[in-house]
């Protein structure tokens, strides 16, 4: 009988924890969509460091489009920023809403030919944890559909963003310093 007093334990321990809701949930909405940007940043600055022999650079775009209502803003911009708190407040508000975005990943290569790759982001509904932190995101390439879940798979979005590079090459849209054309 003692497995069932752990079981019971582990429900109460899961059960009792406060759900985010109100202004906390807003703010980890907020900051959810921030950090998967962020690490979507830097995840290309990795790649670019890695393919710098072939002459290929990766950025993430500056613009974001929220699927729900189409707006288009410059992610570094203060109605970004404006505009991401009303979005959490109203998804906290009803519990529910669009947590899908749109950005692009510009790539360069050598002849400073750019060209973008265009991913759907599903941000995941933050929950409060004493374990860390969950899945932020679930990102889609659109070129090669491949999708990954962030940060848990960050390795995963690397291989899926050379991957569409690979297309594009493949496509002669993009030509690393190695290649002829």
């Amino acid at each position: 009988m003692g497995d069932s007093d752990d079981l019971f334990d582990i429900y109460r321990k899961d059960h009792g924890k406060a759900a985010l809701a109100g202004p906390a949930l807003a703010t980890a909405l907020a900051d959810t969509v921030r950090r998967s940007l962020a690490q979507i940043e830097e995840l290309c600055a990795e790649v670019s460091r890695a393919l710098a022999q072939a002459r290929y650079t990766t950025k993430l775009g500056q613009t974001v489009t929220d699927r729900s209502s189409y707006v288009r803003l410059d992610r570094q911009s203060e109605s970004f920023r404006d505009y991401l708190r009303g979005w959490s407040q109203q998804r906290a508000e009803r519990g529910s809403g669009g947590m899908h975005w749109e950005a692009q990943i510009l790539v360069t290569d050598h002849r400073r030919t750019t060209k973008e790759i265009g991913l759907g982001i599903a941000f995941e509904w933050p929950v409060q944890s004493a374990e860390g932190e969950g899945s932020l995101a679930f990102v889609e390439f659109w070129p090669t559909g491949a999708g990954v879940a962030l940060p848990s798979d960050a390795r995963g979005f690397q291989r899926a963003l050379v991957a569409c590079i690979i297309k594009l090459e493949q496509a002669g849209e993009l030509a690393s310093v190695n290649s002829r054309g």
